[in-house]
């Protein structure tokens, strides 16, 4: 009988679903202590995005009708809803909690009163974050801008409060599992675009303005994970400045942003792509203005392009939320409704994985 070596049943393994290995961790301890070490998930994690394997949309329940569930459903066929264990749960802790990022199969956690957790919901797994000082968390003079990314040379994932006035930047490093404090943001987040800041290329993204203006959202910027420092993002369309930015997003990996002219009837989406060494703004999309406003999309950001291409997943401004597919072609747009799943939610990318939320030393 042919046997295998441990190199190729890894590399075999690598291609499987999370679920199926997350089961295989039963077979036996050789096959258990392969599905935890870190090389293969990282192994695993690349296969995964190379293979283009099942993306999942988060379903995070916003109302006290829907009881604040969570579910998770197959993106491409909206099939196969499942309920999530979800981390400070509202039979539990008695006020809701929201996710606020996604990477690499990881999901940022906050609570206002209970603080912070990071959650593989593939492996039911779940680190809740230390708590942050009195002077940290009240030195904030608005409401907290918060963000989830990863630091690719440094192998650790990140977590970063801050105010919207761009004052107490506080980031948490997983590999070290502690908070710390960095110099302040130059910049100030508009008051009318989505807080949470979004991943895209080593650095979380956010709208602001520089320090002096007010809140018309004139520019993008972004902290980079690797160094902890704050930059800011090349402008699109450089040659009307009559404009504000909304809520940025990403699409297939790439930065994009909804930006509104004062001077036209359409509200722009713009997508960062890159060609060769450079990056360049495209514009992809253009919803009427009155259609805009209509559905409170003043606040909307990109969740995801269908797979054929032909429809963008948008979050929905209003309150409660109900995120909406718009065709790019017939520039109609539907509500998205999923059976069994509560009517009113926000919607995320969500990539399963074996990546744990632990830190190793513990």
């Amino acid at each position: 009988m042919a046997t295998f070596s441990t190199v190729m049943i890894a590399d075999i393994l690598s291609w499987l679903p999370t679920k199926t290995l997350f089961r295989f961790k039963c077979v036996s301890k050789p096959w258990s202590s392969l599905v935890g070490d870190s090389d293969f998930v990282k192994l695993h994690l690349h296969n995964s995005f190379k293979a283009n394997a099942k993306t999942k949309l988060v379903l995070d329940g916003r109302t006290e009708d829907d009881e604040y569930k969570t579910y998770s459903i197959d993106f491409d066929s909206l099939a196969n809803l499942e309920e999530l264990s979800r981390p400070f749960s509202i039979a539990k802790f008695g006020v809701s909690s929201r996710i606020f990022g996604s990477c690499n199969g990881l999901l940022a956690v906050y609570h206002d009163e209970a603080g912070f957790a990071l959650w593989n919901p593939s492996t039911r797994t779940c680190h809740h974050l230390p708590k942050l000082t009195i002077g940290d968390v009240f030195d904030c003079d608005y409401e907290n801008v918060l963000g989830f990314g990863y630091d690719a040379t440094g192998n650790d994932y990140k977590v970063v409060q801050m105010s919207a006035s761009g004052k107490s930047v506080m980031i948490y490093s997983l590999k070290a599992n502690s908070w710390r404090r960095i110099k302040d943001c130059p910049y100030q987040i508009s008051y009318h675009v989505t807080q949470d800041g979004v991943f895209s290329n080593g650095s979380l993204h956010w709208v602001g303005d520089e320090e002096d203006e007010h809140g018309n959202g004139r520019l993008i910027f972004g902290l980079d994970l690797k160094v902890e420092e704050f930059h800011q993002v090349p402008e699109s369309d450089i040659s009307n400045r009559n404009f504000g930015y909304r809520s940025v997003g990403v699409l297939g990996g790439n930065l994009c942003v909804f930006r509104e002219y004062d001077d036209k009837d359409d509200v722009i989406l713009w997508v960062m792509k890159e060609y060769g060494v450079k990056e360049s703004w495209t514009e992809v999309a253009a919803l009427s203005r009155e259609e805009w406003w209509q559905r409170g999309y003043f606040y909307t950001r990109a969740i995801a392009c269908s797979r054929r291409g032909g429809r963008l997943l948008l979050e929905d401004g209003a309150r409660p939320r109900q995120p909406t597919w718009f065709n790019l072609e017939k520039k109609t747009r539907e509500i998205l409704h999923v059976p069994g799943a509560p009517k009113h939610f926000a919607a995320m990318i969500y990539d399963p994985s074996l990546v744990s939320p632990v830190p190793i030393h513990q």
